[in-house]
């Protein structure tokens, strides 16, 4: 078992390593991405056949001055009479002086083959972005010395936008092997914010999961996520266990190489109830900003309805006709 986890994750670390060199971040980040698997991809709609609910909290490079704070939900289930599913998200990041608020619904249409479903769907929205100039020093711009740095494109009181944004993906669901690409905001574009323009250009997102079923009881579960535009390219590496079900432990990487390791991170499960689950994280910084912030903590709430919607609806009528 061991050599065989061993040997997945060897694959997955070539793959990084042919990764060009990044820096910074462009979408908001989640430890967690191995369980909400709907969030970075619209075509896991409805795949586990019930009423999927995630609530998440994320507090990133905690005691950071204007650190990211992303609060997400979202909701699918399966939709059969469109041979698919139906889903909605709402996240919002604030970062420093700006916040963004996203709202989206998607669809995805779910075929049966011989070796799994394969879905492929979309998600549609929009984004609202808002920015608090007062708390940038250039719109008032009068110093002690006599200079003066007011900047005429900042206004006083803020500025924001708001602009629609798209997702298309693609996902395999199989026995024991999981995998999904999910593309953005393709072809590229932009909306008025402020006096300026925001551009949003396309990115996209990979994911890869394997099962191996060590027993009845205890299953690992390592994942791979990809995220890249024509700039940046972010990596997530990690191995969970479930026990039963019913507890969940794990750990995980972020980055590939010295200029882009960002954080070892931790994460711990378990039921509260029969739908329940609550998962925790915390974050290690391993990067040159671990002096300045004290780690990153994030915080998981699921409800499943544990019932599999759309077995037991009644049966098409045929209508006889030998005794009209």
């Amino acid at each position: 078992m061991i050599n065989r986890i061993a040997n997945w994750i060897f694959c997955c670390a070539l793959v990084l390593m042919a990764l060009s060199n990044v820096s910074g971040q462009q979408w908001p980040l989640q430890s967690h991405y191995m369980l909400n698997k709907y969030r970075d991809n619209p075509a896991y709609g409805g795949l586990e056949r019930s009423l999927s609910v995630f609530l998440n909290y994320r507090d990133q490079y905690n005691s950071f001055t204007g650190n990211p704070k992303t609060f997400y939900i979202g909701a699918d289930m399966p939709f059969y009479i469109w041979n698919g599913a139906l889903g909605f998200s709402l996240y919002n990041q604030s970062a420093g002086v700006a916040s963004n608020t996203s709202i989206k619904g998607s669809y995805n249409y779910v075929l049966g083959t011989p070796y799994g479903f394969l879905s492929v769907g979309g998600r549609l929205g929009i984004d609202m972005l808002k920015y608090n100039s007062k708390g940038i020093i250039t719109p008032d711009g009068d110093y002690d010395d006599g200079l003066n740095h007011n900047d005429p494109t900042l206004e006083n009181t803020g500025f924001g936008g708001t602009g629609l944004s798209w997702e298309l993906g693609a996902y395999f669901y199989g026995a024991n092997i999981e995998a999904g690409i999910t593309i953005t905001d393709l072809p590229e574009h932009s909306f008025d914010l402020g006096q300026s323009i925001y551009r949003k250009g396309m990115s996209t997102t990979i994911f890869a999961q394997y099962k191996y079923n060590y027993s009845d009881q205890l299953k690992f579960l390592p994942s791979l996520l990809i995220r890249a535009d024509k700039a940046v390219v972010q990596s997530e590496l990690s191995l969970t266990g479930r026990y039963n079900n019913t507890f969940l432990g794990g750990i995980g990487l972020r980055g590939y190489h010295v200029n882009s390791l960002d954080a070892i991170y931790l994460v711990i499960g378990t039921n509260i109830s029969e739908k329940y689950f609550l998962t925790y994280s915390y974050d290690f910084g391993i990067s040159q900003l671990r002096s300045y912030h004290q780690g990153t903590h994030e915080i998981t709430l699921s409800y499943n309805l544990q019932r599999l919607i759309g077995l037991g609806l009644p049966p098409k009528i045929i209508y006889n006709p030998r005794d009209l």
